[in-house]
């Protein structure tokens, strides 16, 4: 199992678990820009062991989350 292998079985899907390192890279990423391009994109990708379609949802969720977060 590689770093990027950890998944969660939920109900009928797998859900990605993300380890503490790529998580952290991925909010360092997010906090220096909010949308990310796919040069960028294709970098995290190498240096996370993550897909680019991972990274790519793991923005849209965060950048929903931060506007949640907002209203509040």
């Amino acid at each position: 199992m590689g770093i990027a292998d950890v998944r969660v079985r939920t109900s009928e899907k797998y859900r990605m678990v993300y380890t503490d390192y790529q998580r952290l890279e991925l909010e360092k990423e997010f906090r220096t820009t909010q949308f990310i391009n796919s040069e960028r994109k294709s970098q995290l990708s190498s240096e996370l062991q993550l897909t680019e379609r991972q990274i790519k949802i793991w923005f849209q969720n965060r950048f929903v989350s931060y506007l949640y977060r907002l209203t509040l």
